[in-house]
Order: structure tokens, then sequence, then C-alpha cells
């Protein structure tokens, strides 16, 4: 987590000794899931979740039409996944369970910016960004019994029902790409954006101790467990620097 803020604040005061730039906040919804899983089956149905997402952004234009953007972001990604499973043959009994999984997430996009318009401005994103677990919550309900815990990264904070998170087999760094776009209008001082973007992870969060036993998985019907999410956000950005952007004046 201090390696991603020490990144963050490292890229905004680079920005700040350039030209145009602008810092702001962001403030929104974040809709996600988790593709893959360890088995092809209609007895388990995975679907999507949605949380916050918050933190600061910071923008250089390199020209009016071409900036980057350099994001610290906080954000919830999970999914939500129901098993059904029947009895014996000819059996009416049916058993239903449902596990909400939530990891959050400290998120470091770096996105080139597209912008075009004057009075109100229309952009496009698109470049990576890195993401690192900082904790997360789970719950499971089956037959109106409700299981709920935390994920726990080292041994000695467990607390009853709390699943320990295993470093040898699962992964708690996330690399991906994001893709969209939005709009924006003078409001005060700075600028109103609203941005909407699709998140596609690019790691698979599961480890494997070799090449075989990965083979062997996929054999077996697994498929690379990875992110996906959906991000609509408003953000405010204040101007800085040593020229005045000149796309909002008449």
């Amino acid at each position: 987590m201090k390696k991603f803020t020490i990144l963050f604040v490292t890229l905004l005061f680079a920005m700040s000794s350039f030209g145009q730039w602008s810092t702001g906040a962001r403030l929104g919804a974040n809709f996600s899931t988790l593709t893959g899983g360890w088995c092809d089956s209609d007895e388990a149905k995975s679907g999507w979740i949605t949380a916050m997402a918050f933190g600061a952004v910071s923008n250089y234009e390199f020209t009016e039409m071409i900036s980057l953007n350099a994001e610290l972001l906080y954000i919830t990604i999970g999914d939500k996944t129901k098993y059904t499973e029947t009895g014996e043959k000819n059996s009416l009994d049916e058993y239903v369970s449902t596990t909400t999984e939530r990891y959050n997430y400290l998120q470091l996009p770096i996105l080139a910016r597209f912008t075009f318009g004057s009075n109100i401005i229309f952009f496009g994103v698109i470049g990576p960004y890195m993401g690192y677990k900082i904790g997360g919550k789970y719950k499971t309900e089956s037959n109106g019994h409700v299981t709920k815990g935390r994920f726990r990264f080292k041994e000695k904070n467990l607390e009853e029902n709390d699943w320990l998170y295993n470093s040898d087999l699962e992964r708690r760094f996330d690399f991906g790409l994001y893709i969209g776009g939005g709009a924006g209008k003078k409001v005060g001082p700075g600028i109103l954006e609203v941005d909407l973007r699709l998140g596609i992870g690019l790691l698979d969060h599961n480890k494997f101790d070799s090449k075989d036993a990965k083979k062997t998985a996929k054999d077996n019907g697994y498929k690379s467990v990875r992110t996906m999410n959906i991000c609509l956000t408003v953000a405010y950005m204040y101007p800085f620097g040593k020229k005045t952007a000149t796309r909002f004046l008449d």
C-alpha cells in the first residue's frame, strides 16, 4: 500500500513541475464480478456486486487534446455466486447457497486521455492499472443460515469464521486494463466530470506450484479467475499550472 501511495505522490509532483495540470477527487459506484472458476457447471452461477469507489486523481495536459491521468483509488471488487445442488434421483430436495465475496483494493490507474470539445468536453481514456488487495469480507447464505467473516492475511489476526488468505496459492496483486470515456463542464473554478469505464483484469488470481499442476486443473475444467468491473464516477478537477487552459474561454 505504501508503494502505491509513494508512486502516486511522485507522479503528482512530477506533473506539477510542468505545464497545465489539474487535480481533484473521484467518487462513484463500481459494478464487478469474477470470471472463470474451478468448474463449468450450471450448478454454479456467478453474478455482480455493487460497491463504492473513491480516490484522488491528477491530470497533466500535453496539449488540449492529449493528457495523462494518474489516479489512486480505493475500490471494491468481487462477485456473488449461487450454488444449486439437488438431492438423490427422484428427490424433490434442493440445496441452495449463495456466497458473496468483496475484496478491497488500493488501485493505481495510469491512463492516456483524449479530449474534444469546448463548452462541454468529451473524452476517452485507456491504459493499465495496478491493484493490491488490502482487505475484504464474505457472506454465505445457505437455506436461511448466514455466515459472515473477513479475509485475513496473517494468521494471528484470525477470528471465528474468518478466511485466511494463502499467499502461496492466491495472488494479492492485480494488473489490468481500463477503457472508457465521459464528459465534463466548467462549474465554478473547476471542471465537473462524469466518467464511465470498463476494467478487465489480466492476471489469474490463483497460483499453482507448477505448470503441470495448472494443466491438470485446466483439464478438470478450471478457467483463470480474473476481475471485471464497470466503474461510474463523478470527479471535480481544479486546474493549476503555468498556463490557463483556453477551451472554456469565450
